[in-house]
């Protein structure tokens, strides 16, 4: 780590600048590197080969190594100095003159049982032994007390002089004689009321201690099971450094956007914090307590989900850890302060995470000595106000404010996950040949956030109308009112509502089981056709100057997450999703009728002599239905919906037309280049285009 020499902010040794001061930390000299890395090709315990070195500090170095066995095999491992083992302490030797007693003030409790056996064997307790028991008893062993001699003949002794009056070299005499018995009768494997012992059974050979950081990380690997951590295998040492070894998962870093800095979208920061929650739920439901959760211990696995790579801080709930990991705009401030921490200690953490997933950046915390002022959002961040109010819980300064744990944060982030929101763009043009544009496009948005009547629904129309002059113009404007007033009065009529993504049944009468909700969407919006088919028809008899007169239609109602789609003529539906392109309506045309019956190839049907000629339409027939579709689909969240007349096909294969939507993630910057692709294709007919963004 490196401290900045103006504010003495601790930043990681690659740092180039301090985050809390700015200064340049370039110019500062390197870190002393107290533990120098292995060269590549180095192999260790005879089972891994170096062939990499991904990271180097002044505690730990990194390695990407190889199987022996199997070179396909990878492996990554963590490497630290060896612990230091503790060394007894010598005891000074005696000196010539004087002779010191085993058992003296200066002996180590591991040696005094054997003497305390020699020494009381033969003598019944005295005074000194407070239990009252045989010499052997553990007990009597704390209590023996060393009396010093007089200052003439300063031997050390533990036992009382003898009744007979023997003098202290006597008892020096008598105590070494003793111990050497001792010694004598348990190499011989007897004890000291001469039975025979059992020789101890050889002890299994012990591995090699880790240290305290890397043996709790490998206790912990085999404990946790939950796949967001990343977790050990084994551990061993060699050459006085210890190691871990993981699995070489190819971790991503965990950054705002992939390849960059910068804020997430929305979405993409739910879908982080939830799996986040995920994980850290796994251990607060075992009472324990991640308090290392920040971008640097994260990552993205092989699967794109996130990782915890570090299980280097886990502790017990409500424990205050002697050395807690301080880490300014992640750690929540009780620690700061050592006041009483629990769970929702780690519930800040991923608060913050989820902030500078939005922001890009980190809170300000001022180390949290006190309590610091709100946090900022607008300007210059724009958050969606549900979201920013879990967030602000999630960070307050409190605990007690804050979710009362990793499960109820996550429940309302899943909340907020799982609504759609929807952004649509439209637009259309005359083209570059015709003089009048008889298209017509229309987009209606209902959205009621009332407790009576929630309701979100979204209307949208493309209608390319036929009859030259000003007739195909007036039946495509025709068509579309009669669309909106129907599917309006419909959806307050038949009580087909959306809230939160839940539809309630239709109103039906005399069937209690009454048709499934995206069955009703689907009635509702061929009806609508239908009924645009009829009024067409009404206008033509009631103006005969307009006869012959009629359009394509192709309508979209979106109730989040279900949306019904219904047409009539060669005007189309697409939906792009997961980076592909598929048609959703099948075209009322006679090429469409020679590709079923396989007289020609779909790729032959878009340059035929009769491309043009359709099958079926808005205001054709008299007497009969115009023999409206309709489907419906289930949007998640990335889906598009497009909707478009010929003017456009004719122009831009349908290639072309997934590239663009892959390319423009802005509805309208998508509409516009769809419209510009066919007008610099020729744009020989009028172009009308709808974009339908699920986010």
């Amino acid at each position: 780590m490196i401290t900045c020499p103006d504010c003495g902010q601790t930043a990681p040794d690659e740092a180039r600048f301090c985050e809390q001061c700015g200064r340049g930390l370039h110019d500062l000299p390197p870190p002393v590197v107290a533990l120098p890395p292995l060269a590549v090709g180095t192999q260790l315990q005879e089972r891994f080969r170096i062939v990499e070195v991904i990271s180097q500090s002044s505690q730990e170095n990194r390695y990407r190594a190889a199987a022996l066995d199997d070179p396909n095999r990878r492996f990554v491992l963590r490497e630290r100095i060896a612990p230091t083992p503790s060394v007894p302490m010598q005891e000074p030797a005696p000196e010539a003159a004087v002779a010191e007693d085993p058992a003296g003030p200066n002996a180590k409790t591991r040696d005094l049982a054997p003497l305390a056996k020699a020494a009381l064997a033969d003598e019944p307790p005295g005074p000194q032994a407070s239990g009252g028991g045989s010499g052997a008893d553990s007990g009597a062993l704390v209590e023996l007390k060393a009396e010093p001699e007089p200052a003439a003949e300063p031997v050390a002794s533990t036992q009382q002089a003898p009744a007979n009056g023997a003098q202290a070299a006597g008892t020096e005499q008598t105590s070494e004689s003793s111990l050497e018995e001792t010694q004598r009768a348990q190499a011989a494997g007897e004890s000291l009321d001469g039975q025979t012992e059992q020789a101890p059974a050889p002890s299994a050979p012990q591995r090699a201690d880790l240290g305290e950081v890397f043996e709790r990380v490998l206790a912990l690997s085999q404990t946790i099971t939950h796949p967001a951590y990343y977790r050990a295998v084994e551990g061993f040492a060699g050459d006085g450094r210890v190691y871990l070894v993981y699995p070489d998962e190819q971790l991503r870093p965990f950054a705002p956007r992939q390849g960059g800095a910068g804020a997430m979208a929305e979405h993409q920061a739910l879908s982080a914090a939830i799996q986040l929650c995920q994980a850290v739920s796994y251990l607060h439901n075992r009472g324990m307590r991640v308090n290392d959760i920040c971008p640097a211990s994260l990552a993205y696995g092989a699967d794109g989900r996130v990782k915890l790579t570090s299980l280097d801080y886990i502790s017990n709930d409500n424990e205050l850890q002697a050395d807690p990991i301080l880490n300014d705009g992640y750690t929540a401030p009780e620690i700061y302060r050592a006041r009483q921490v629990d769970k929702r200690a780690d519930v800040f953490s991923v608060g913050c995470v989820l902030y500078t997933c939005l922001t890009g950046e980190r809170i300000e915390c001022e180390t949290w000595r006190e309590e610091a002022g709100p946090i900022r959002f607008y300007p210059p961040h724009v958050v969606s106000p549900d979201l920013e109010k879990a967030v602000r819980r999630a960070l307050a300064f409190r605990p007690a404010d804050r979710w009362p744990g990793s499960d109820a944060f996550k429940a309302e982030l899943l909340r907020l996950n799982a609504q759609l929101r929807i952004r649509a763009a439209c637009m259309t043009d005359v083209g570059m040949v015709r003089e009048h544009n008889e298209d017509s496009v229309m987009a209606l948005e209902v959205e009621q956030d009332c407790q009576v009547a929630p309701a979100r629904r979204y209307l949208y129309v493309v209608s390319d109308g036929m009859g030259g002059a000003e007739a195909g113009e007036t039946a495509s404007a025709i068509a579309v009112e009669t669309i909106r007033d129907y599917v309006g009065n419909g959806m307050n009529r038949r009580g087909v509502s959306v809230s939160a993504g839940i539809q309630s049944q239709p109103e039906t009468s005399g069937d209690t089981s009454g048709p499934a909700p995206t069955a009703a969407l689907e009635e509702l919006l061929r009806a609508a056709l239908e009924q645009a088919n009829r009024d067409i028809v009404a206008y033509q008899a009631n103006h005969p100057e307009a006869r012959g007169m009629g359009a394509t239609a192709v309508t979209a109602l979106v109730c989040p997450p279900e949306a019904a789609i219904a047409w009539v003529g060669d005007s189309r539906a697409y939906l792009w999703e997961d980076g592909r392109l598929r048609q959703l309506t099948k075209d009322h045309s006679l090429v469409q009728r020679l590709v079923d019956i396989g007289q020609i190839t779909a790729a032959e049907a878009r340059h035929h002599e009769h491309k043009n000629v359709i099958t079926r339409s808005l205001g054709a027939r008299a007497n009969g239905p115009a023999g409206a579709e309709a489907l419906t689909i289930r949007l998640k969240r990335g889906d598009r919906l497009l909707l478009c007349s010929d003017g456009l096909m004719a122009h831009v294969e349908d290639s072309a037309i997934a590239e663009i939507l892959a390319r423009r993630e802005d509805p309208f910057e998508a509409t516009r280049e769809l419209v510009v692709a066919a007008n610099a294709g020729g744009g020989t007919d009028n172009i009308s285009v709808i974009v339908i963004d699920a986010q």
